[in-house]
Order: C-alpha cells, then sequence, then structure tokens
C-alpha cells in the first residue's frame, strides 16, 4: 500500500496551484517545517504576513481537518523526521542559490527568539536545585548533541559536581547502575533521537534518579522518562541542526547554578586557578 503523502510533499506538490498568499503560508512551513509545527494560528499569519482566516482556509485547501489537523500532520512528521539526506534536499530546494551568511545568523537568532518567549522560567528555576542538590549527575548525549553534553559537564566539574558522561557508547550503559534516588540524570536529545539516549533514560527512571531533559518538542521520546523538561527549538532550513539555543540554554543553567552557590564556586574557582597555573594549562607571554 502506497504511503500517503506528507505535508512537505502536499506543499510542493500544489505550490503552483497557490495564490500569493496561500504561498507565503507555504513557504514559512518549508522554511522552518520543526517551529513551524507548534504555531498557533496567530503565530502563523503573523509569519506569513496574512490575516488568521487565510491561515484556516489554507489548511483546509491542504485537505486537513481546519488549522488543528495540519498541525497534527506537521507534529507527526517532525516526531519521525525526515532523514539528513532528505533534509539536505530540503535546504536545496526552499533556499536562494546565493544564501547569505547573514541568513544563517538570523536563523540562529530566530532560535533563540523563540525560546526565549517560550521559556518556562519556573521549571528552569526547579532544574537549578536539582542539579545544585544532586549527589552525582548522569549526563545522557549522543551524536550531534554529544558536544552540548561534554560542555556541560566541563563546567559542572568546575562545581566539583560528580559527573558521567553517557555518550553513545554501549559500554557506557554500564555506568548507570552507580546512579541512585538522591542522584540526577540530564539528557540531552533532539529530533532525529537516537534509541541510546531513550535507552539510557528508562534505565536511570528505573533506578529511582530524577531525570531532567532537555530536547526540541513535546513529542520527543525522551519527554516520557522525564520529571523535568525544558524546551529548545534547533530547527533550521538545513542537514545540520542549529544548537545555538541549547548551547544558550545550557549557558544559562549553569551560570545560574554558579550564581546561587556564588561563594563555594569562587572558592572552587580560585583554588583550581591555583592549580591551572602550577601545571601550565594556559599560554603566558611574560614566560618562554
Amino acid at each position: 500500500m502506497a504511503q500517503s503523502p506528507t505535508v512537505l510533499q502536499k506543499l510542493s506538490h500544489m505550490y503552483p496551484q497557490m495564490s500569493p498568499s496561500q504561498q507565503a503560508i507555504a513557504d514559512v512551513i518549508l522554511r522552518d517545517p520543526e517551529s513551524s509545527a507548534f504555531y498557533n494560528v496567530a503565530e502563523m499569519a503573523k509569519e506569513a504576513n496574512v490575516s488568521e482566516s487565510t491561515v484556516t482556509r489554507f489548511a483546509t485547501f491542504l485537505g486537513c481537518s481546519g488549522f488543528p489537523g495540519l498541525s497534527r500532520e506537521l507534529q507527526e512528521m517532525v516526531r519521525s523526521r525526515l532523514t539528513t539526506g532528505q533534509r539536505f534536499q530540503l535546504s536545496r530546494s526552499i533556499t536562494k542559490e546565493e544564501q547569505t551568511v547573514m541568513q544563517h545568523f538570523e536563523e540562529d537568532v530566530h532560535n533563540l527568539n523563540l525560546m526565549i518567549e517560550r521559556i518556562d522560567l519556573t521549571a528552569l528555576e526547579r532544574v537549578v536545585k536539582l542539579l545544585l542538590a544532586a549527589k552525582r549527575i548522569g549526563i545522557v548525549s549522543s551524536r550531534s548533541a554529544l558536544a552540548l553534553g561534554t560542555f556541560f559537564d566541563f563546567y559542572l566539574n568546575l562545581l566539583h559536581k560528580d559527573t558521567l558522561l553517557f555518550n553513545g557508547e554501549p559500554r557506557t550503559v554500564d555506568r548507570l547502575h552507580r546512579l541512585q534516588a538522591d542522584d540526577v540524570i540530564v539528557g540531552i536529545g533532539f529530533a532525529r533521537y537516537t534509541r541510546f539516549s531513550v535507552d539510557c533514560l528508562a534505565i536511570g527512571k528505573q533506578r529511582g534518579a530524577k531525570i531532567v531533559v532537555i530536547t526540541d518538542y513535546p513529542s520527543s521520546p525522551l519527554c516520557q522518562y522525564a520529571d523535568e523538561v525544558l524546551y529548545t527549538p534547533t530547527g533550521i532550513a538545513s542537514h545540520m541542526e542549529s544548537f545555538v539555543a541549547p548551547m544558550s540554554l545550557l549557558t544559562a543553567i549553569l551560570r545560574s547554578m554558579f550564581h546561587q552557590d556564588s561563594e563555594k564556586a569562587t572558592s572552587l574557582l580560585t583554588e583550581m586557578e591555583d592549580a591551572w597555573s602550577g601545571l601550565g594549562i594556559y599560554f603566558d607571554p611574560n614566560k618562554s
């Protein structure tokens, strides 16, 4: 049985028959399908510079049961996620041949603005308190998200936090037995979600550890194990994710931790600075 066309396939096929207003909405979705999946009618209308009624009629034009139906189809597509190759082809088809570097920067800024609009500051504060109180912190991140986990692990160690980094290698799962009920696991993962990350959180949950998830959508499979979730967008019209917003979120968590435990942090950093100096870690132009 042939599979039904995806929303993006419908848009590409029906684009020539669309009115200029409908094409404006289609352009918004094609340019950033991941963010568009969670726009409400007003947000979609604003992004496309059309009326809300035009957005509603557009959804019906595509054969969806109103705008909620269009949103569901987009979110389902995001959940299953395009392959890396498909995303690359999509980026080639919807961008101008001479896309400027500034446009890439603007996409990252757009993601930061989305995060600022949607961040749950109360949840962020709870996450900071969980991490400060944790006896041990496990960090689950693999493949491209491993860079974020490594960054987070480095700065948590500056607070003398006992950390375990689960980086995608199957043997690291064996370290999960060290985690207990007074520990916290931070799962960092974005579509396309890795089986390794999902399995690690499942095991950690069984062991009674608190689970903090940093991900992109409520449909993320990581969310089913979470005690706390912080959402951050990563979507751009490219075969690569944008990690500008997730990195900013992790930095905000770390800064809050340092600020809330400032005396201890200052003391630790002073001690470590002396050690770094003695070991010659950093280049000193005054020394040969």
